[in-house]
């Protein structure tokens, strides 16, 4: 419970960086303030992801189970099957 209340901190305190320094009086190549904004949204991202990625997997998963259950049970259509009456 404390390391998910720490991420979540570290992530709203990363966030309120970059909203506050985003339109800084930038230093040139070396700005001290893009590169922290720059790790600030590459933790973001990072955190992000740790969290969508299990969200992802399982919906894959579930997809794909779906599907493979619907073509175990899809019967096949033939002419015969639809009573299609053919004529020479």
């Amino acid at each position: 419970m404390a390391s998910t209340l720490l991420d979540k901190l570290i992530v709203f305190f990363a966030s309120l960086y970059v909203a506050r320094n985003l339109e800084h009086h930038c230093h040139g190549e070396h700005c001290h303030v893009c590169h922290h904004i720059h790790r600030c949204l590459e933790l973001i991202s990072v955190c992000l992801e740790l969290v969508v990625a299990p969200f992802e997997l399982a919906f894959h998963i579930f997809y794909f189970k779906l599907v493979c259950f619907r073509a175990a049970t899809s019967r096949s259509v033939t002419l015969v099957s639809q009573k299609v009456l053919l004529l020479n």
